[in-house]
């Protein structure tokens, strides 16, 4: 109960005090100071929100801890994450409850005590998995995780990876003090960009680096003016003791397990996006970086937008009953995209780019866009040199009598060379030989290859329209721009 107190205080403290922690005192109004308070206005939790946020918390809390005690399970429940940080932003309620065990035996109590908690609460759990099960629900409006672990010190084996969770509550919870407002701008900044989540779809910032990086530079003004001049590679940390050696391109050393780099989600794309939407609003602060309009496109447009557009899309629709776990999704979404984008430009279809989107549930849609879904029959192939006796020999034998020679073998200054007629031409009969096994044997996931065995359609350019719904045509629209919004 204590805990939740003091969030509370915290809360009231910050609201009506106004803390701020941008400039200096005295500093005089600018355009972002303007532009700041009107963002806030709609990222800070009423008092009402918050009140009825940790009532709830609370009394979910005691709910947990009495099963524990009843099932002789040695824990305790604990509210963490961005409640519990006082980072949450309006409307965002999403509750991390984490169960934390008090010694470790083996992994089996992680699952045992998950079993005590969905067989003694009379709610609808889902269980997922990360690198092991939690609990997933959704009660009284709120969405909220149920997690175990076990009670870990600085500096202690980490037995699980959530193991750091409480103990990242734990740093942070005096550091974050007056910075709550410039977590919730930096999310805000970052959710609008697609930059937000360190989960496989989006590889971008996760709320925990959100709150180390806001204390590391002391605001959202000061963060954004120090990424701006970010280099390929950037290296934070609150010590100066050297550390192990990471490759990714942001590392920013967990402070409370220097062996972890807290970034090592975030992509080289997304880092890059995050050092050009930095220079951007530096130059320009704007409404656009924290909200963008919202879009109302008809899929006749789309249609009219494919048509128009000088290049194919090509389409692979999977539909299913139920999807995997988000997460688990994700991996197998970009495996097999990455799969079928190697085959179809092996193949000879130049794929300029691709993408796919998924509702998470019932249906997945794979993008291609290739300068040409029909691409000429004959095609040039280049052999061995000429000095290579061996692989000269080989060459000839393999193609002087292939019924797909149109010419040669003949050699051509230094090199021998065939023309040979391609065996597809077209894309999507192209695509019907690849996907005949479900794609299994070029690198497909098993489990999309199994949905693509038992219902998918390949489509081109228009031929999309009848799945121009549930998103998808405002994730398309913006897709086919191919810019970051803040550029127009």
């Amino acid at each position: 109960m204590v805990q939740f107190i003091l969030l509370w205080l915290r809360a009231v403290i910050v609201r009506y005090l106004n803390v701020d922690v941008y400039g200096d005192a005295g500093e005089a109004m600018t355009d972002w100071d303007t532009l700041k308070k009107e963002v806030l206005e709609g990222l800070k939790p009423t008092m009402d929100e918050e009140t009825q946020l940790m009532v709830f918390a609370d009394e979910t809390v005691k709910k947990v801890n009495k099963v524990l005690m009843n099932s002789g399970i040695e824990g305790v429940a604990e509210l963490h994450g961005s409640i519990a940080h006082g980072t949450w932003i309006s409307g965002q309620q999403d509750l991390d409850i984490f169960i934390v065990l008090d010694r470790y035996d083996n992994r089996g109590q992680l699952q045992d005590a998950l079993d005590s908690v969905r067989n003694s609460i009379d709610w609808v759990f889902t269980e997922a998995y990360a690198e092991h099960p939690y609990l997933k629900t959704r009660h009284n409006g709120y969405s909220v995780d149920i997690v175990p672990c076990f009670r870990v010190n600085n500096g202690e084996k980490i037995i699980s990876s959530t193991d750091r969770t409480p103990l990242h509550t734990r740093w942070l919870m005096d550091r974050i003090k007056g910075f709550e407002d410039e977590v919730r701008l930096l999310k805000q900044f970052l959710g609008n960009l697609d930059l937000y989540g360190a989960e496989i779809k989006i590889g971008g910032f996760s709320g925990y680096l959100c709150e180390i990086l806001i204390v590391y530079y002391g605001g959202f003004w000061k963060l954004i003016n120090a990424a701006k001049k970010w280099g390929a590679k950037e290296v934070l940390s609150f010590s100066e003791e050297e550390t192990r050696k990471f490759n990714d391109p942001l590392v920013f050393i967990d402070p409370v397990d220097s062996r972890r780099n807290v970034a090592s989600a975030l992509r080289e794309d997304s880092y890059g996006l995050f050092i050009a939407a930095a220079r951007g609003f530096v130059n320009n602060p704007g409404m656009v970086f924290f909200m963008r309009e919202s879009l109302d496109v008809s899929p006749e447009t789309m249609v009219e937008e494919l048509r128009g557009r000088p290049t194919d899309i090509l389409f692979l629709v999977i539909e299913e009953n139920k999807a995997d776990m988000p997460d688990v999704l994700w991996g197998q979404i970009h495996k097999s995209r990455q799969a079928l984008e190697r085959q179809i430009d092996e193949h000879g279809f130049k794929v300029l780019r691709s993408t796919a989107w998924s509702n998470e549930e019932t249906r997945h849609i794979f993008v291609f866009e290739l300068d040409s879904g029909t691409i000429p029959e004959a095609v040039k192939h280049s052999g061995p040199p000429a000095h290579l006796e061996n692989n000269v020999r080989q060459f000839i034998e393999a193609y002087r009598d292939n019924p797909r020679t149109i010419t040669g073998p003949d050699l051509f200054k230094d090199r021998w060379y065939v023309l040979l007629r391609r065996e597809h031409v077209e894309i999507k009969a192209f695509m019907g030989v690849l996907l005949a096994d479900g794609g299994r044997d070029i690198g497909v996931s098993k489990k999309l290859s199994v949905r693509l065995l038992q219902h998918h359609r390949v489509l081109l350019n228009e031929e999309i329209e009848d799945y121009l719904f549930d998103g998808f045509e405002d994730y398309l629209y913006d897709w086919l721009k191919g810019r970051p919004i803040w550029i127009e």
